[in-house]
């Protein structure tokens, strides 16, 4: 007796004319105090109500969209609302938004979407890791104000068959005056300053989890950068052809302003340039490595959708375009891209492995 009270048994019928299923009945997943986790996502559906007790809400809260009961409507008033504020801030500082400009710019849109305490809780230290990126880069500078000229240079005349492809655009294109080109060219290039916090704008909405990992992947990308500045200063070929490694080879435009700026100039009111910036910073490129993150980031998030081969072709577009502008101008070699994109894939990757180890929701 004793023993069977201690094992699952099948039951017996009491009446010979009553069915009993045999077997035991495996419980269901709804039976459960928690809600299944399936692809690793830690939320809800949005909209639906939390069935699964309190440390599901908790995760949906910490992980999950900021407003789960995001209509048509809200959306809509938040992108026009994002589209005026951005539009206002190029007016006024030009393409060269700097981290705390846009925090003030992405504001708008979290206050129509009645979320701007949590916008500020979630996008202040990323703002301000970025600045402090941007001044390290500037210390970089200030401790290491000698770059190397040859090794990059040297590397590209090798890939190329003793050619440096800046001064071969430059031949092609550059005709000694900005042609309408040119400032399309260099409308692409400032793009960089536009793209990666817009997109991260975007994860959030979607999804916080998302977002909190982009983060962190652009974070550990800048810094390894600002590291690499210190460690190893290079000169882009501009600087090679003010030295006469290039001759004739230039910067375009050929005396930039220090700051991009708007049509008031108002480049000076930003607390990211309270170190002078660091005129070289060529190795890894920067650009590269923000757009092909960019790039890999979003094509991770759609593959297994039917929007993966657009993500694809569509979202190559924005770093090949980027890659032409900073040749073509001679603001980096080819051996840079190359570098940029190779530190955006090991962030990409490292980020990635840390996030499955600890079990964080993707």
């Amino acid at each position: 007796m004793e023993s069977a009270k201690n094992n699952y048994e099948t039951l017996r019928a009491v009446d010979p004319g009553a069915a009993v299923e045999s077997g035991a009945v495996a419980p269901k997943p709804g039976h459960l105090g928690v809600a299944p986790l399936v692809g690793g996502e830690w939320s809800l559906p949005e909209g639906k109500p939390y069935e699964h007790g309190e440390a599901d809400r908790e995760a949906a809260e910490k992980w999950g969209p900021p407003r789960e009961d995001l209509d048509r409507r809200t959306t809509l008033r938040a992108a026009v609302g994002l589209l005026a504020g951005l539009a206002l801030a190029v007016w006024l500082f030009g393409l060269g938004l700097t981290p705390d400009r846009y925090l003030l710019v992405l504001l708008v849109p979290a206050l129509m979407l009645r979320r701007g305490r949590r916008y500020l809780l979630d996008f202040v230290p990323f703002a301000a890791l970025l600045v402090i990126y941007a001044q390290s880069r500037g210390i970089a500078h200030l401790l290491r104000p000698h770059p190397h000229y040859l090794p990059q240079l040297n590397t590209d005349k090798f890939l190329f068959g003793g050619v440096v492809p800046s001064e071969s655009l430059q031949d092609w294109l550059w005709n000694g005056t900005q042609q309408w080109y040119d400032h399309v060219v260099l409308a692409v290039m400032r793009l960089h300053f536009i793209v990666p916090p817009l997109l991260a704008f975007v994860l959030w909405v979607k999804r916080r989890a998302l977002f909190y990992r982009f983060a962190a992947t652009m974070v550990t990308l800048s810094f390894a950068g600002a590291l690499t500045f210190l460690l190893f200063p290079a000169a882009p070929p501009w600087a090679a052809g003010e030295q006469g490694l290039l001759p004739g080879l230039i910067r375009i435009p050929h005396n930039p302003a220090p700051h991009p700026s708007g049509a008031h100039g108002y480049h000076a009111i930003s607390i990211s340039r309270l170190i002078d910036p660091n005129p070289y910073a060529a190795i890894p490129w920067p650009h590269a490595g923000y757009a092909f993150l960019c790039f890999l980031f979003v094509v991770t998030i759609l593959w297994k959708t039917r929007w993966r081969w657009l993500a694809l072709v569509g979202g190559a577009i924005y770093p090949l375009a980027q890659s032409f502008a900073v040749v073509y101008t001679g603001n980096h070699y080819v051996i840079d891209l190359a570098l940029g994109y190779l530190y955006a894939g090991a962030a990409l990757g490292g980020i990635w492995w840390l996030w499955r180890r600890r079990g964080l929701p993707e």
